[in-house]
């Protein structure tokens, strides 16, 4: 064998052997990605699912709210979430939320119940057939059924999921000691009070029943609050007595007002009592940065912050009333009353007196201005405890048709307000609104679609064939 052939059968080896330690490096390598792959599957399998999937809905459809995880987080009683649908019917956003739950707190759990394997699991808690993606709460010997239809819904522009607010009331009634009850006076007329408002209270775990004082002694003593939405006729003495001997003997009221032909002799009587009268006319907001397109009777009224039914509104809330009259205070009352203003006009507002059955909207000369309060609050110390009155002279603030121009904020005012006089702790309280399930299209102008037609279609095309040219021409010179 000359030399020739002993070098290349030499560099023959070398370059085996290079191969062989290429390749065990490849494989070590491969196998070493392969394991970190496993191994964060692994982890992530163990991840919850709020860690891992996005939630890229406009309406935060598949999240948790901080009050949720404040209530849930801070539970001391064990409480199970029985969802219960059969195989295969699961709902996406309601499978998804309650698995949400059991990652909030070691005191809640979540089974899945299969109504053909378990067919009279449910008659254990209700006597009604339950529908598919139903939810059964439990803590003890206290227990809540959650349907299908309590979480979906339908408002007057859009339908709605309100599984997270029916699930938290849920669990705060079964966890609660007690619940509250409050009285809506009847035989005057009156208005009723709007679904957004009732669901509030319900989620609040609240009851209504009415009452009609005429058949009764006094205000039942087991009423947290009276409610008085808009009496049309007058109340009798016996009824004022009555009215304000609870009051007296630190109750609490909700009183809303509208605008009547006839005095109301006794219910101004109330009022006095308090230190307030309400003027004839109907108030306007001359801003028009403060009022809608149903005219300056019509107005967004300014939020007092001082005011503890007030203070925790959200920051973005807005509130709309309609034909309000103003709330004023008498010239004297006693030194015990504490008055607050909750809703008032801007300083441009002024006021229009009702001529025969009509009034004008325009402001013109002679007409009273200034800010106006058209929702207030009074409280007193008695020897029973404290009196609180709180006072909107507009029933407006309780429709539902009012309530959605402003995306809830009425009944985000009106559910602080509630809570308020009931003594419900402020971090107790649920105030979780409906969740819209409508679909936001993608809106853009003729211009902005010609422009993106051109980056899409010849700029990042352009810019792709540019970088690989200049990458040939490179590959070519070496």
């Amino acid at each position: 064998m000359n030399l020739k052939e002993k070098l290349k059968k030499s560099v023959s080896g070398e370059e085996r052997r290079k191969n062989l330690r290429y390749g065990s490096y490849s494989f070590a390598v491969t196998a070493i990605v392969i394991l970190l792959v496993v191994v964060v599957n692994l982890v992530a399998g163990q991840l919850p699912a709020s860690a891992m999937e996005l939630d890229a809905s406009t309406e935060k459809l598949y999240s948790i709210g901080d009050e949720t995880k404040e209530l849930v987080g801070n539970l001391e009683k064990d409480v199970e979430l029985y969802y219960i649908v059969t195989g295969g019917n699961e709902n996406d956003l309601i499978s998804k939320l309650v698995d949400r739950y059991g990652e909030l707190s070691s005191h809640l759990t979540v089974e899945k119940i299969d109504p053909d394997l378990h067919p009279e699991f449910a008659s254990q808690y209700t006597d009604e057939e339950l529908a598919d993606n139903s939810v059964i709460v439990v803590c003890g010997d206290k227990s809540k059924v959650v349907s299908y239809s309590d979480m979906y819904g339908s408002s007057y522009y859009y339908d709605e999921f309100d599984g997270e607010g029916q699930l938290t009331s849920a669990i705060s009634y079964v966890t609660s000691e007690e619940t509250m009850k409050i009285y809506q006076l009847t035989g005057h007329q009156e208005q009723e009070l709007g679904g957004n408002f009732t669901d509030a209270l319900t989620k609040n775990n609240i009851t209504v029943e009415d009452l009609s004082l005429v058949t009764m002694e006094s205000v039942p003593e087991d009423a947290a609050a009276l409610i008085i939405c808009s009496p049309q006729k007058d109340f009798s003495s016996e009824e004022t007595e009555k009215i304000l001997n609870y009051l007296q003997n630190g109750g609490n009221v909700l009183l809303f007002t509208d605008y009547t032909v006839d005095e109301m002799e006794n219910l101004g009587r109330v009022l006095e009592n308090y230190g307030l009268k309400k003027d004839s006319g109907i108030v306007m907001e001359g801003d028009a940065n403060h009022y809608t397109q149903l005219g300056p009777n019509a107005f967004l009224p300014e939020i007092s912050t001082e005011s503890a039914y007030a203070s925790s509104l959200s920051a973005d809330a807005y509130v709309l009333v309609q034909n309000a009259q103003a709330i004023r205070e008498i010239e004297s009352y006693r030194d015990s009353l504490e008055i607050q203003p909750i809703l008032s006009t801007t300083e441009s507002g002024y006021i229009k007196q009702v001529e025969n059955g009509r009034i004008s909207l325009t402001q013109e000369e002679g007409d009273e201005t200034g800010s106006f309060r058209v929702g207030v609050s009074v409280t007193e110390e008695v020897e029973n405890g404290e009196t609180q009155l709180v006072y909107f002279s507009s029933s407006t603030l309780v429709n539902d048709d009012y309530d959605e121009l402003v995306m809830n904020g009425n009944t985000e005012l009106l559910t602080n307000v509630i809570t308020e006089l009931c003594g419900i702790d402020a971090g107790q309280a649920i105030s979780i609104p409906a969740k819209s399930l409508s679909v936001n299209y993608l809106s853009y102008t003729q211009q902005s679609a010609v422009f993106w037609r051109t980056v899409v279609m010849i700029l990042i095309p352009g810019a792709f064939l540019a970088a690989g040219f200049v990458i040939w021409i490179r590959r070519r010179k070496q």
